[in-house]
């Protein structure tokens, strides 16, 4: 695990030690994520699909979740 520059926090942090998905928002969380902003975006996510009653295997629950993600993280 080594440290990278978050762009959630804007800290120099651990990061994932490996990517969270097998795609390019998978590179792009490990390399601009640190591992307590992507547990804190975990926790989000959660709540989300709670509150909205989500199915993260339904394609627009999905991408509905995605868009989330990178406005949580700050990765746009």
């Amino acid at each position: 695990m080594s440290d990278i520059l978050c762009s959630k926090c804007n800290e120099t942090k651990p990061g994932l030690t490996e990517a969270p998905f097998p795609n390019e928002m998978g590179q792009a969380v490990l390399a601009k994520t640190c591992e307590d902003c992507w547990q804190a975006w975990v926790g989000q996510q959660l709540m989300l699909m709670n509150e909205y009653r989500l199915d993260p295997m339904d394609d627009e629950h999905s991408s509905f979740l995605d868009r989330e993600m990178i406005k949580f993280l700050c990765l746009h």
